[in-house]
């Protein structure tokens, strides 16, 4: 008797594992099927005019950036999140301000970067239906191999300037739960809009917009105020767009009015 029940529990725990080694937790294979749902999607993103969809080539051996600045592992924080423990030699060699011209490097190991992929914005594993999160660090926080929810990412904000007086103020959106300040606290997770860059300031019509090229890209005009990032940019597709000639933008933008947006729009 004593030995049928030991070999009872040995087929019940033998057949228990087989369950459990059968089905994983998680089916979802990391950006190789979110296509298979999300096609349109899934081709805006990946266009290769995209920033967030650039190339290690493209975004490593940018001469002008490389020559003002050393690259290093945290340029993977933002620019392929998931690569990050590989470090920024696994992708380039020497790390070193010598080349001809100065600041290029070859690349290398262009097969392992991801760029700015799906996981990045949204965890696959997560219960929400928009399953928006942030992997990886905050800025140039401290690097974390995992997730953070969108309603735990700081308030989304937005640096704003006067094109009359060229005052600059700070606006924080009173409602940080709609799906616009949602998806703008994830851009702000890598586009800072403190940064303003260190490029030259930019005077038009006598009014300083200050310097660009930083993070933020550029000030929000103060009748763009509470705007959000995907209030103009559809959610899946940041290619640079045109106020005059964008339906999302043509009701306020017509064709005899300058499209003040952005600098980037100047």
């Amino acid at each position: 008797m004593k030995k049928l029940f030991l070999g009872l529990a040995l087929i019940t725990l033998v057949g228990s594992c087989k369950k459990e080694n059968t089905e994983p937790q998680n089916p979802h294979v990391a950006n190789a099927n979110c296509g298979s749902c999300h096609s349109t999607e899934q081709s805006q993103w990946a266009s290769s005019i995209d920033f967030h969809a650039l190339s290690a080539t493209d975004v490593l051996t940018n001469v002008d950036h490389n020559t003002a600045e050393l690259l290093n592992d945290d340029c993977l924080k933002c620019h392929s999140p998931f690569q990050y423990s590989l470090g920024v030699t696994h992708f380039v060699t020497p790390v070193d301000q010598i080349g001809q011209p100065v600041g290029t490097w070859t690349v290398r190991n262009t097969g392992d970067w991801k760029a700015t992929k799906c996981e990045v914005c949204h965890d696959p594993g997560a219960t929400n239906t928009a399953k928006l999160a942030k992997y990886g660090s905050l800025l140039d926080g401290q690097w974390s191999a995992g997730y953070t929810k969108v309603s735990a990412l700081p308030a989304a904000y937005q640096k704003v300037i006067s094109l009359s007086s060229s005052d600059t103020s700070t606006y924080f959106y009173p409602d940080q739960t709609t799906l616009a300040v949602q998806a703008t606290k994830l851009c702000n997770s890598c586009h800072d809009p403190a940064d303003q860059g260190g490029d030259p300031a930019i005077i038009v019509d006598g009014i300083n917009l200050g310097p660009q090229g930083g993070d933020s890209r550029s000030y929000v005009a103060t009748y763009h105020q509470g705007f959000g990032c995907i209030d103009c940019h559809p959610s899946h597709d940041f290619i640079n767009i045109n106020p005059k000639t964008k339906p999302s933008c043509s009701g306020c933008h017509t064709l005899t009015q300058t499209g003040k947006v952005h600098l980037n729009h100047w």
